[in-house]
């Protein structure tokens, strides 16, 4: 069982330089090390979610959002993105889908990355489904979510590793599956979706 003392150990082990602020938030707050094992929670964090420590991050968003979280941990962990933002649908311990924000950062430790910080903010929505009668390739979905974060051309090519003609390659592509002619179209679309 997890404890408030327990965890404040855990986490001054961690990351020392954060741990008297961090475990006081009230909203959730967790760290991921370098293999992208959750590693420590505050106490917000283990009432929302169950104990979830020990596990990996592709045990604990859903699948349709694993891609997307192990290129954004990815890129953090490279330095090629410090943050990130977005929503993602997660289970708890009790195996509950929970749609969240996430913030989340490098964590930093002498000058290294050893990790990643994050805040998990339950939207108080229920999830949405990415069942609909459009179907984008896992590479457009990906690259849908980076331009609805407001990612430029540039940027996403960088964050997947490919470069920017194939980048606007999936643009289009993602534009004509969606019927749209705008990026904010397609970005728009997919919200109604659900796909974002």
């Amino acid at each position: 069982m997890v404890t408030e003392a327990g965890s404040l150990e855990e986490l001054r082990r961690i990351a020392p330089d954060i741990a008297p602020s961090v475990a006081r938030l009230p909203m959730p707050a967790y760290i991921l090390d370098r293999n992208g094992v959750v590693r420590w929670l505050n106490m917000a964090a283990v009432r929302q979610f169950g104990d979830i420590r020990g596990k990996r991050i592709t045990q604990i968003v859903e699948p349709e959002y694993a891609t997307l979280a192990r290129q954004e941990f990815a890129a953090k962990l490279l330095g090629t993105v410090q943050a990130t933002e977005g929503t993602v649908a997660v289970r708890t311990a009790e195996g509950q889908r929970v749609e969240v924000d996430i913030s989340s950062t490098q964590l930093m430790h002498e000058g290294s990355i050893v990790g990643v910080f994050g805040l998990a903010d339950p939207t108080g929505e229920p999830p949405r489904t990415t069942t609909s009668s459009v179907e984008l390739t896992p590479r457009q979905l990906d690259v849908l979510r980076y331009v609805a974060a407001g990612y430029s051309t540039d940027n996403i090519a960088k964050t997947l590793g490919i470069s920017t003609e194939t980048v606007r390659n999936h643009v289009r592509g993602l534009m004509g599956r969606l019927g749209a002619h705008t990026r904010l179209e397609a970005v728009i679309r997919g919200h109604e979706l659900g796909l974002v």
